[in-house]
């Protein structure tokens, strides 16, 4: 082999620690070598092993060279049946083992999501549909963790199956509506997290009561301002609690044919949430979101406008500016925009029809890895995913760099 493991936190360091379940009679191949050609692949573009094995077929020189290949390249079938049988579980924790080297949660954002995998369904027999629990670090944009869930009624199960393997000291979580369990809260508070969680109709009564108060609050405040306004006029200052403790903030995007105004509000004391359910939340927050969506014909003139207004409440496990809080209740979507459609988009994650043992979850992890190499890399910055493609299969020895040298985007 050209290169040699002088890092344990190297991707081939860790690929290289996976025991290999594989029964030894037959076996032609190295696993750390599947792994390996598998990141060339993915990073190639390439989204099902019958095209990744021809491509590294008309490479096989290369890596020959580069791995000292014995029997050629594996065939897609090699391919399919080393990810059915690796372990997931020693998979995921080598994942997080190599990204914790990479990123650090303290104060950091961490969103939480489900993500389904629906060509992995077998529909002739009526499976259901396999759902990946995401973790992202969204001031990076880095994956820090999966874990596979067979269907969305699970996806509550998942999360805290997953909360057990992610290191959150420090971080504050987001997750959907979903999260808002009364089990979930404890455990982001016993990783040392803190927590930003919508409230709807799963926690009907939590959420009633805390639209209640803020509503109350806010024409409260209005009337406030509206009194302190008449009497500034006659030169006479007067008490504004509630304009002095209400936290509001709006923003205005417009574009792609819709105007949307988000207007957050926070309001640092949660006495109007039960205690005895929800001993943790120390202050409640409302999003109010109002879009048009202008639909408009073929020589540009307004066909109809469809408004919309959506009310959305949270619970708050630390007070907070009201500026933190729209941070955090917006960014929570960067893990559909940002991780979720990249894998659909750009490595067909949503088409993968992987099913058999574990491969839905190992593959799901493979291009997580691949994920955060597209992000860490600086030599790809600003680049199209397509254009990344296009830069690594001529370019395979920067492949290389990412998975025996440590990344470049890690030492920062």
């Amino acid at each position: 082999m050209r290169y040699k493991f002088e890092s344990l936190n190297t991707l081939a360091a860790i690929f290289g620690s996976i025991e290999d379940p594989r029964d030894n009679r037959g076996k032609r191949h190295k696993l750390l070598d599947i792994f390996i050609l598998t990141v060339f692949g993915l990073l190639w573009g390439h989204t099902d092993f019958t095209n990744m094995a021809l491509d590294l077929k008309f490479h096989e020189a290369y890596f020959s060279e580069l791995l000292g290949l014995a029997n050629g390249i594996p065939s897609h079938d090699t391919f399919s049946a080393a990810f059915s049988v690796i372990h997931p579980a020693e998979f995921l924790e080598c994942f997080i083992q190599w990204i914790a080297d990479l990123t650090r949660p303290q104060g950091k954002h961490v969103a939480i999501d489900g993500k389904a995998v629906r060509a992995a369904c077998e529909k002739v027999y009526r499976k259901k549909v396999p759902i990946l629990i995401n973790a992202l670090m969204v001031n990076t944009g880095i994956c820090i963790g999966q874990l596979k869930v067979e269907a969305k009624t699970n996806e509550i199960k998942g999360i805290p199956d997953l909360l057990g393997w992610l290191d959150l000291e420090g971080a504050v979580v987001t997750t959907d509506a979903i999260g808002c369990q009364k089990d979930i809260v404890k455990l982001f508070l016993s990783k040392g997290a803190d927590f930003v969680l919508p409230v709807k109709d799963n926690q009907s009564n939590l959420h009633k009561d805390i639209q209640l108060e803020m509503d109350t609050i806010i024409a409260e405040q209005r009337l406030e301002a509206s009194r302190a306004k008449e009497y500034a006029e006659k030169g006479i200052e007067i008490a504004t609690p509630f304009t002095d403790q209400l936290g509001v903030y709006q923003e205005f995007n417009q574009g792609h044919s819709r105007i949307e105004h988000r207007t957050y509000y926070i309001w640092n004391d949660a006495s109007c949430v039960f205690k005895g359910e929800w001993p943790d939340v120390a202050a409640v927050g409302m999003a109010v979101r109002k879009r048009l969506e202008i639909h408009r014909g073929e020589d540009g003139e307004i066909l109809n406008e469809k408004p919309s207004v959506e009310t959305e409440t949270y619970i708050i496990s630390r007070k907070m500016n009201v500026e933190e809080f729209a941070c955090f209740s917006r960014h929570h979507w960067a893990i559909e925009n940002s991780l979720h459609w990249v894998l659909d988009d750009a490595l067909r994650e949503d088409r993968c029809t992987a099913r058999k043992g574990h491969a839905t979850e190992n593959l799901g992890l493979m291009r997580k890895i691949v994920y955060n190499l597209l992000k860490l890399d600086d030599a790809v910055q600003g680049m199209s995913v397509r254009a990344t493609q296009v830069y690594y299969s001529n370019n395979p020895d920067a492949v290389c760099r990412l998975i025996f040298e440590v990344v470049p985007g890690a030492k920062k």
